[in-house]
């Protein structure tokens, strides 16, 4: 079956104009109009509504989400053929939500995807949920991966969300602080908070937060302000890496996902207590992301999945019908 094209009725739906969109088109109002009437005659609806001016009937709506899309399918595939046919480089702009850059880049497969595409270069944004979530909706990302906790559900609606594996939130701090805050009953709340912390414990001691637009600050904040309670704040950490700097300087205490925590400790000399956080529970969905619109482009969906089945070897996570539960 042969469709119409579509390149003059998204020219006419951006200007709203018929003159205007024939000059744009070089083509005459008369021409432009005769492809209107047999677009409509095509689809069996009205397409645009004349009077008082012009614009988009629910039908012309669609058509044009339909022509946008093609149109994306179309660049993907222009991007594409360019880098696989004629080697030229292509760069993949990979979002990362914050506290989980040091995992992601860990667990991030460069030479395997060198070995197959050795033309893809990595572009590398990090932030908090709330932007990587909105730059990857508007296609300014490729790929993004993100931290669950947080996020609204709905959020997701025009994301391909895979999932990688789970992760919670752990309270991080030193020793000294530890001794500093809880003097003569250091070792008994090291016994307790080692079965799991109530944040509320903590109230006294300074902690460094994640900025207030992160999930996690949002709901520590709640958290406090629903059991009507208030808690000392050294500063906001703009990155996690701030956070642990923080720490690690016996300035505060902080939080920390659990995989990143283990890593902290092995990093460093000083003595860091990592206890699990019982109260609130903040348990992260950690997703690899990108637009639905985009999940046509089988170069990109390739490097997903080339990603994500990296991701759950490393850190041991059975496979989509492997069944099982994740590691702990």
């Amino acid at each position: 079956m042969d469709h119409p094209s579509l390149e003059y009725f998204v020219e006419i739906a951006r200007q709203l104009n018929i003159s205007k969109a024939a000059a744009s088109l070089h083509i005459s109002q008369q021409s432009l109009s005769a492809y209107i009437q047999k677009l409509e005659k095509h689809y069996g609806v009205m397409l645009l509504n004349r009077k008082p001016k012009l614009k988009l009937t629910p039908a012309g709506e669609r058509v044009l989400l339909a022509a946008e899309e093609i149109e994306r399918i179309y660049q993907d595939l222009a991007r594409d053929m360019t880098s696989l046919e004629n080697d030229a480089d292509i760069r993949i702009s990979l979002g990362i939500f914050e506290p989980l850059v040091s995992l992601v880049m860990q667990n991030l497969p460069i030479i395997e995807i060198g070995k197959k595409y050795p033309n893809v270069s990595f572009h590398i944004t990090t932030g908090y949920n709330v932007d990587i979530l909105e730059r990857v909706q508007r296609c300014e990302l490729d790929l993004a991966v993100a931290g669950y906790t947080g996020m609204e559900e709905n959020s997701l609606e025009e994301l391909e969300a895979i999932p990688l594996s789970r992760d919670e939130d752990c309270i991080i701090i030193t020793e000294e602080v530890m001794r500093l805050y809880f003097a003569d009953e250091y070792e008994k709340y090291v016994e307790k908070f080692s079965e799991g912390v109530d944040i509320l414990d903590l109230s006294h001691v300074p902690i460094v937060m994640h900025p207030m637009e992160s999930g996690v600050s949002k709901k520590i904040r709640k958290y406090f302000m629903d059991h009507h309670r208030t808690f000392k704040v050294f500063g906001e950490g703009p990155s996690q890496d701030v956070v642990n700097s923080m720490v690690l300087k016996n300035k505060a205490f902080g939080m920390c996902n659990g995989t990143a925590s283990r890593m902290l400790v092995e990093g460093t000399e000083k003595k860091v207590h990592v206890f699990p956080l019982k109260s609130p529970k903040l348990e992260r969905e950690i997703v690899l992301l990108y637009p639905k619109k985009r999940k046509k482009n089988t170069f990109l969906s390739d490097i997903a999945g080339m990603i994500a089945e990296n991701w759950r070897r490393s850190m041991k996570v059975p496979s989509a019908g492997e069944g099982g539960q994740e590691e702990d």
